[in-house]
């Protein structure tokens, strides 16, 4: 039960974390303010793309590795593109 509640946290603490990294970015460009509401939907946004992200992307590559017998540096094309993508993301969010 201890590493059910101390992934809950962690969860919860990382999350704190990257709406206070998201505002102190946006005031550091002087960007305008916004309420930690709306930057807190923002970051759940970014999160949810990251994780479906994620899952597609292992997805993919386990059928490109296990199932098509590709090589692994080709497997991990899609995992690469992801990454990329996700960076892309987070600057566009951070720069709104």
């Amino acid at each position: 039960m201890s590493g059910l509640i101390g992934d809950l946290l962690e969860g919860i603490a990382t999350f704190v974390t990257d709406v206070w990294v998201l505002r102190r970015q946006r005031a550091a460009r002087n960007r305008e303010e916004n309420g930690w509401g709306r930057v807190a939907a923002d970051v759940a946004v970014f999160d949810a793309w990251v994780i479906g992200l994620s899952v597609l992307t292992l997805t993919a590559a386990a059928i490109m590795f296990f199932g098509l017998k590709l090589p692994l540096w080709i497997s991990l094309a899609p995992a690469a593109a992801g990454v990329v993508y996700v960076g892309y993301r987070w600057m566009t969010l951070a720069r709104a």
